[in-house]
C-alpha cells in the first residue's frame, strides 16, 4: 500500500512533519473514499499520522 510506504519515509516526515502529516491524512481519507478502507482502518490510519507527526517534530526537536 502507498500510504505506508509515506509512514514509513522517516527523512520526509522530519523534513516537514506537518506537510506529510497532512499528506497521509490526505492519502487516508482518499482510501476511505474509494472503499479501499473501512471507518476504524481509517480512524487508525489517521492516528498514525498524526503519530508520525509528533515523532518526527521531537526527532526534530532532539537534533536542533
Amino acid at each position: 500500500m502507498a500510504w505506508l510506504a509515506e509512514l514509513e519515509d522517516q527523512s520526509a516526515l522530519i523534513a516537514d512533519p506537518d506537510g506529510r502529516a497532512m499528506v497521509l491524512s490526505d492519502q487516508a481519507m482518499a482510501a476511505y473514499r474509494r472503499g479501499d478502507v473501512d471507518a476504524d482502518q481509517l480512524c487508525d490510519m489517521l492516528d498514525f499520522a498524526e503519530a508520525a507527526r509528533l515523532w518526527a517534530l521531537a526527532d526534530h526537536e532532539d537534533v536542533a
